[in-house]
């Protein structure tokens, strides 16, 4: 048996660590943020924003959880500000997530066949894979959430409460789904809450509850509920003047659109286009030739769920039903992966459960072409993904940022001023991490990251350390205005008229010193002088 886990466990680590560096093809925001904020904490014990040992994490443009800000000080200290440090330990957690897995349906059906289906399943999911790839917070938080759960199982009420709070400091949908989950495995397995427990549960995330109602992040989670949706209070008003009717009201109201927005989202994360066909149409947490999960996987998903009820395995349905729940509350959360991210276990029981049921009734060399079908199909995914999606996806990852800031660091000392384009995408975060600049001198140095008119004459933007400048020229003949000494970052799409391209025929005034290009020779940005 611990032959066979160990083949799927590197199985796993090779899917997510494998060409780490090359795709997703480069460290898109959140990402660099993650980087840059481990370090500020690695080396000042505070965040972006001067906080001393955060509870809840001052990013430049939101305020965000912080677990895996912590979780990554490792990494940075080893590997410094590099893709490695930021990625390496979702894919730590990614490889680690199925096994945990296979634990979990081993402790509730006592069946090792179960486990290890399941535990293969998830280590080749698509979903999975993708987000175990990069930076993203979901992967820890449902490490934390499955751990949260055996420990309960296993009735280990302080670690399980320990793993269970832990997950509400990565992401938001378990703020809502860890208080839900808890009350349904009490229910489930009719154990009465310990006192102990409940006090400790409730002074681990008493600040977290402060930053929510009353602190920064209240604002957060106010911008992305369904209930603030300025779109669906105007739905409402057009409605109630097309009917023109005193009872209006009774038909087009709050409750009603709010109800009818909820039950859409909900369904939604259960649709085939999302499973199977299409995935979340974010292009970042998806391929978008296949669904969230492998569409051959379709009637093992159905035949699975069909046994789990047959057999009374309440605990993966209600799991089920819950997850989409947090999701369902905000904008766009039917199909945004992100939010849903806590549906994979019981879609992979449920593969797992229905590939099984078919293996036992096949003959075997139905049985191995089966294999070979769902080797071949992964495989083909593994291809497009290395070969077409890590250079169709540049825009989404924020290609041509690593290279610009590297060449721009080296530079900038021979000049007196450097201007930094900030409105292709925010410079700030990318500048701090590229170029190693110091947290500490940061915390001196900042004031703030909102534009001032007229800056540096024709240019609007705030300013680091009195030389460095980011935002963008206020004149569409920008380029009679540059200053002498002074180096500037510009980009093709805000800068550059059309498709021209600078390398090869530069305006008269104007030195070309470095060009940034997506994976298919386009230029994204430019590093250029005055001559």
């Amino acid at each position: 048996m611990s032959w066979i886990l160990s083949l799927i466990l590197a199985l796993s680590l090779i899917l997510r660590v494998g060409l780490l560096n090359q795709v997703p093809p480069e460290l898109f925001g959140d990402e660099v943020d993650v980087g840059y904020q481990a370090r500020s904490l690695l080396q000042t014990g505070r965040d972006l924003y001067g906080q001393v040992l955060p509870t809840y994490i001052h990013s430049l443009a939101e305020w965000r959880a912080p677990l895996l800000m912590y979780a990554t000080v490792p990494t940075i200290a080893v590997f410094d500000n590099s893709v490695r440090g930021v990625r390496l330990p979702e894919v730590i957690f990614g490889t680690l997530g199925p096994l945990i897995l296979f634990l979990l349906v081993y402790q509730i059906s006592k069946s090792w066949k179960f486990g290890v289906l399941a535990f293969l399943v998830m280590a080749t999911m698509p979903w999975h894979i993708y987000y175990s790839r990069a930076a993203f917070e979901v992967v820890l938080m449902l490490n934390l959430v499955m751990l949260g759960t055996l420990l309960f199982l296993k009735k280990r009420f302080a670690l399980c409460t320990l793993h269970f709070a832990l997950a509400m400091y990565t992401y938001s949908t378990a703020v809502l789904f860890v208080p839900l989950w808890l009350v349904v495995l009490h229910f489930l397995t009719k154990t009465k809450p310990k006192v102990v427990s409940l006090l400790l549960f409730t002074i681990i995330v008493a600040p977290l509850i402060y930053h929510i109602v009353a602190g920064p992040a209240r604002g957060r989670f106010g911008g992305l509920s369904i209930f603030n949706q300025q779109e669906l209070v105007r739905n409402i008003n057009d409605l109630r003047q097309e009917d023109n009717n005193p009872i209006a009201p009774l038909w087009h109201n709050k409750p009603e659109t709010y109800a009818s927005a909820i039950m859409a989202n909900y369904l939604r994360a259960f649709s085939t286009d999302f499973l199977f066909i299409r995935g979340d149409p974010i292009y970042r947490h998806s391929i978008q030739i296949v669904g969230q999960l492998l569409a051959i996987s379709s009637p093992f998903v159905l035949l699975g769920l069909w046994s789990l009820g047959s057999r009374r395995q309440w605990l993966w349905l209600s799991w089920l039903i819950l997850a989409p729940i947090p999701a369902a509350l905000t904008a766009d959360g039917g199909y945004h992966a992100t939010r849903l991210f806590l549906m994979i276990p019981p879609l992979a029981v449920a593969t797992g459960t229905g590939l099984l049921l078919v293996l036992q009734k096949l003959p075997r060399i139905l049985n191995i072409l089966l294999v070979l079908l769902f080797t071949v199909y992964i495989a083909w995914l593994g291809h497009y993904y290395v070969a077409h999606y890590a250079k169709s996806s540049w825009r989404w990852w924020h290609v041509g940022f690593e290279q610009a800031m590297v060449q721009l660091n080296k530079l900038s000392p021979q000049y007196s001023r450097v201007f930094i384009n900030n409105t292709y995408e925010p410079s700030l975060i990318r500048f701090l991490f590229w170029t190693n600049y110091s947290p500490a001198k940061f915390h001196r140095q900042f004031t703030v990251d909102q534009p001032q008119d007229n800056i540096v004459p024709n240019y609007n933007g705030f300013s680091l350390d009195g030389k460095y400048f980011f935002g963008n020229f206020n004149k569409s003949n920008w380029t009679e205005f540059l200053l002498p000494n002074s180096l500037y970052l510009i980009s093709q799409r805000d800068n550059v008229a059309g498709d021209w391209d600078w390398r090869r025929t530069p305006p008269d005034n104007i030195r070309v010193l470095f060009t940034s290009t997506n994976a298919y020779d386009q230029p994204v940005l430019y590093l250029i002088t005055k001559i």
